[in-house]
């Protein structure tokens, strides 16, 4: 439908919904007719209104099924609007020849005040005609008008002249009134046609973006489906590559070939680094992260932070403070360590001078976790988009003395995890003096209790950086082959006495000759009929009667039962060589309980 034809639509569609209080207005001024002037003598006088009478049904009989057809015909088609528009105009103009009929006929009859309450009738109808509107209207009202300006002249009154002006005025003014109603209308409706086409062309927008986002979700979907199907089959590899490069490192005698291999680790470290971030924005995406709330202290994550971040803070002349150890928070502790992790690298990469504080301390019913540094800094108008993927502010401003630069995935992985904790997250920075990342941590629904506050001896560290001259390290796993052989050359590089194993039934048979007590057990993946994980390290406690310390390498999948077994710990791959070393000083470093039943 063309515009001109929505207009002209909309237009007739108003003129055929006023027509029911149209008949209202003309069948009451009929009954007033017939009660002003039946009631005068003579049968002739009887004829001329019976007769008026019987045309005013005539006309409004045909306005009436007109309305009737209107409402119960099938929508009409467009070149059948302009033939309603006319049936509706000479439905109008008869119905102003029968009132004009009354003026030319009944004026002449009637006394004073019945003339009076004729010429008050057709003001009424006059008035309500021009509410439509529409030009046929107009020519009605004139006609009215004529007739009665006629009636002014022929008959005995007193002042035609001045009747017939007042008349005139009155017209005038209707006539107005008319015409700008019918502005009003006509800018109305075209309001309404330039809403109609802004609505369709939101729709249409809206239906773009829509699409658009289907296939963006689809194409996230794709690539999380592609990480997770492929993690387990990088993993491997990636763990053998980083280890296999420190093994060379540390069997390396050739001087000339020592910038190649550190370039190869440097190579490394990056790719590793990349993996890791994201397949952490992977697993968030995928709803595989699953909060876990339980009661800890804050000395217990500081433990495992200072023994991983120290030897990077002091290679660069760095300090590196932990306060607040004394708390403890209900949380997930594997989401706040990820977080903590992320801010305290983020901190050493960008701190050329000064050092670096970890702080924990109440908000409230609230534990404030803050990292402060003395880096760089970040300008106030970059603060709201460091927490997008892939964005990395520039350091023009400031050396950094790291050797591999960031990814922009870091600050990505600590908003979606403080969401997932629940716990706002804020930044304040200042150009030159440094940054503090804050997190808000959700208060402990419920309080604490005895057992939960007593911290357990195996978590209670010791910080002294034990050689591993001397001591006993068993490795199991299936995948010795491809990476495991490189994790005990790296171990006995460092000083230790390796005993590996491909599967649970050599080590377990082992264990039962074996007199010599091991100092800690890695266990990477066994056989799937076999017992491996945890069920292993339990065995292998019953057998030598000893809580044995124990590290799990895990493909990212997570071990509920690892989570709470006293000290076993989780270490994803692929394992840099300084997080193993890190995870090794952590576990040979601990004091620990024995017991036969653990």
């Amino acid at each position: 439908m063309t515009s001109g034809s929505d207009v002209l639509a909309d237009r007739v569609g108003s003129l055929y919904a006023q027509l029911p209080a149209s008949l209202l207005g003309q069948a009451l001024g009929v009954v007033v007719i017939g009660v002003l002037f039946l009631v005068l003598p003579g049968p002739q006088v009887l004829g001329v209104v019976s007769g008026w009478l019987l045309l005013a049904v005539l006309a409004w009989g045909w306005r009436w099924r007109l309305h009737r057809l209107h409402q119960t015909q099938p929508a009409p088609q467009v070149a059948d609007w302009t033939g309603w528009r006319r049936r509706w105009e000479l439905s109008t103009l008869l119905c102003s020849g029968v009132w004009s009929l009354a003026m030319l006929w009944f004026y002449p009859l009637g006394t004073e005040l019945q003339r009076a309450g004729l010429i008050a009738l057709l003001a009424c109808l006059c008035i309500g005609s021009a509410a439509a509107g529409h030009r046929t209207t107009l020519v009605g009202i004139a006609l009215m008008a004529l007739a009665t300006s006629w009636q002014f002249f022929t008959t005995a009154a007193a002042t035609p002249w001045a009747n017939t002006l007042g008349l005139a005025g009155a017209f005038l003014g209707v006539a107005l009134v008319g015409h700008h109603q019918r502005q009003c209308y006509t800018r109305l409706l075209l309001y309404k046609q330039r809403s109609e086409r802004l609505a369709a062309q939101l729709a249409a927008e809206k239906d773009v973006a829509e699409e658009a986002r289907l296939d963006a979700e689809a194409a996230t979907r794709a690539r999380t489906q592609f990480f997770i199907a492929a993690s387990h089959d990088l993993r491997q590899p990636l763990h053998a590559l980083v280890l296999f490069t420190e093994s060379l490192r540390l069997r390396n005698r050739d001087t000339a070939l020592e910038p190649t291999i550190a370039s190869i680790g440097e190579s490394v470290d990056a790719l590793e680094a990349l993996f890791d971030k994201l397949l952490d924005l992977t697993s968030i995406d995928s709803s595989a992260i699953v909060v876990e709330p339980k009661l800890f202290h804050m000395r217990e994550l500081y433990a495992r932070l200072k023994l991983h971040f120290e030897p990077q803070a002091f290679d660069k002349g760095l300090g590196l403070d932990f306060v607040g150890g004394r708390h403890a928070v209900r949380t997930d502790p594997l989401l706040v360590e990820r977080i903590l992790r992320n801010l305290v690298s983020n901190a050493i990469r960008y701190t050329a001078d000064g050092g670096l504080l970890v702080s924990c301390r109440t908000r409230g019913d609230r534990l404030l976790l803050q990292v402060w540094d003395t880096g760089v800094g970040i300008d106030a108008r970059l603060l709201p988009s460091i927490f997008d993927e892939f964005y990395q502010v520039s350091t023009a401003s400031g050396p950094d003395q790291s050797p591999r630069k960031g990814l922009g995935l870091g600050l990505a992985i600590v908003r979606r995890l403080s969401e997932l904790l629940q716990a706002p997250l804020g930044v304040r920075s200042r150009p030159g003096h440094g940054t503090v990342f804050s997190l808000l941590l959700p208060p402990m629904t419920t309080p604490p209790t005895d057992e939960e506050l007593t911290v357990p001896m195996g978590m209670t560290p010791t910080w002294s950086s034990p050689t591993l001259a001397g001591r006993h390290v068993v490795v199991v796993g299936a995948d010795l082959d491809a990476g495991a052989d490189g994790l005990g050359a790296m171990l006995q590089a460092w000083g230790a006495q390796v005993s590996a194993f491909s599967n649970a039934a050599t080590v377990l048979d082992w264990s039962t000759s074996q007199g010599r007590l091991p100092d800690l057990v890695v266990v990477g993946r066994t056989p799937a009929h076999e017992r491996g994980g945890v069920d292993l390290v339990r065995a292998l406690r019953l057998v030598f009667g000893v809580a044995l310390p124990a590290v799990l390498l895990s493909d990212g999948e997570g071990d509920a039962a690892a989570a709470t077994e006293p000290g076993v710990h989780l270490l994803a791959r692929p394992v840099a060589p300084n997080r193993l070393r890190a995870m090794v000083n952590f576990k040979l470093s601990a004091r620990t309980i024995s017991h036969p039943d653990l």
